[in-house]
């Protein structure tokens, strides 16, 4: 059978198209960043903070729909949250919290108490093991 030069183009547009995909296969499998495994489950990496100066800001999703970032003065204490607005192109001022003060509170809203943490690790440190907490009691 004699192969008309027709297919022989096509034969070959095949092949080279074949070895162009094994040459990007190489790469991604090559890159040091990351893995083909690791690229598959599309795994999302913790966002950076960054920061200097006193300054620190972390980008965040703040509902399923809306992203925006978080910032917080550490020399003033303070703790602020923007929001991003993709449509409007802009960043909007959503809140803002001093935070010196609620340093100073030792239990709010929080369960075991800070003393029956301590107590509980004392006892720990003394006999080597963790002893279970006491039982909460009902009034």
């Amino acid at each position: 059978m004699k192969v008309s030069g027709m297919s022989k183009l096509l034969i070959f547009g095949l092949y080279l198209n074949a070895a162009l995909l094994v040459g990007v296969l190489v790469m991604l499998i090559g890159r040091s960043d990351t893995t083909l495994l690791s690229s598959a489950y599309a795994q999302q990496q913790p966002q950076p903070i960054a920061g200097g100066g006193g300054l620190f800001l972390m980008p965040g999703q703040l509902s399923p729909s809306t992203w925006g970032c978080y910032v917080m003065d550490v020399d003033r204490q303070t703790l602020m949250v923007y929001q991003y607005s993709p449509g409007e192109r802009m960043l909007r001022f959503m809140a803002g919290r001093d935070f010196s003060q609620d340093r100073r509170i030792r239990r709010y809203n929080t369960e075991p108490s800070p003393d029956e943490i301590r107590n509980l690790a004392d006892k720990e440190a003394d006999t080597g093991r963790i002893v279970p907490p006491p039982a909460p009691v009902t009034q």
